[in-house]
């Protein structure tokens, strides 16, 4: 098979740059494309041989898609909700993820635009509505005092042949050391192992010797930078730099996430998915295979930070 020259069309960077990575070994070139509009002007340019894009994102327009591959077949319509969930996402990256002023285009209240925002699961979109807009580092606070983890949660979705299930600890330790701006943001947190609880007594079971708890006792993200990526009223979305550890297998990663500023205390909220053979964990299978837990999981995070600048 010759070589062929093919448009990566995908927002996640991690995977965006797996995937060309892939075609890359395969001796095919690559041209990644974090948006609609970049692969717009990528196109302009003739000699693409393919289009590898995200199905799932919610500005697509499948209808559309499915005209163009298709123009003389009949086109079935989307329902109305899946059309809802895209003109939302549209509007939010035309704001900058600016809610107020996508309710005001919108027609609606913002109460209701932020019901339906997480009733489509549009709270990453809406975070990172305008990726790479300079001179943003200076968001926040003037200096940032530090900070502790006063009190929050870290929870995952996990996905079994059994059924799906959630995992979920309040025990959250963490700090974060003052500096001249946001982008200057140092710390970690970490959660024991053991306090992970999906409310099955011998799934939590089988997670602690999976994740060899006792060998391995905590789970930890270590902050090296912020780096603020938008600008809106009442929240800074931001991608956080930094290594997490888990399963004693120590990976650099960049996590979305929103930091919300109230007063001397600061929130931040954080969603991921993490693939549990990148950190060696095994025993994910019983019964021969037929009992067996998918190694993708979504990591959720919510903490609390009371910031303090006499310390």
């Amino acid at each position: 098979m010759k070589p062929l020259r093919v448009l990566l069309l995908d927002p996640d960077p991690e995977r965006r740059e797996a995937l060309a990575s892939v075609l890359r070994q395969a001796r095919h070139e690559a041209i990644p494309a974090p948006d609609a509009r970049a692969a717009a002007e990528a196109l302009a340019q003739p000699g693409f041989d393919a289009i590898l894009l995200d199905l799932t994102a919610p500005e697509l327009d499948l209808p559309a898609l499915r005209h163009a591959l298709f123009p003389d077949g009949p086109v079935e319509p989307d329902a109305l909700q899946d059309i809802e969930r895209r003109h939302l996402a549209l509007t939010l990256r035309h704001t900058g993820g600016n809610k107020r002023r996508a309710a005001h285009l919108l027609g609606i209240s913002r109460s209701t635009l932020l019901n339906k925002v997480r009733k489509y699961g549009l709270l990453v979109l809406a975070a990172l509505a305008v990726p790479g807009q300079a001179g943003l580092g200076a968001q926040g606070p003037p200096t940032l005092p530090p900070g502790r983890v006063v009190a929050g949660t870290l929870s995952f979705d996990g996905h079994a042949t059994v059924g799906d299930f959630v995992g979920r600890t309040d025990s959250v330790t963490g700090v974060m050391a003052g500096g001249a701006s946001l982008a200057a943001a140092r710390g970690w947190v970490e959660s024991p192992v053991r306090t992970l609880k999906t409310g099955d007594g011998r799934r939590d079971k089988d997670l602690n010797k999976s994740m060899e708890s006792d060998k391995y006792p905590t789970i930890r993200f270590e902050l090296t930078g912020t780096r603020p990526v938008a600008q809106r009223g009442d929240s800074i979305p931001v991608t956080l730099q930094g290594v997490l550890i888990l399963h004693g297998v120590r990976r650099p990663v960049n996590l979305p996430a929103v930091i919300v500023f109230r007063g001397r205390d600061a929130r931040v909220r954080s969603d991921f998915p993490v693939n549990l053979k990148d950190y060696r964990i095994g025993g994910l299978s019983k019964m021969l295979g037929m009992l067996k837990m998918s190694e993708h999981i979504e990591v959720h995070v919510d903490l609390l930070f009371r910031l303090d600048p006499s310390s």
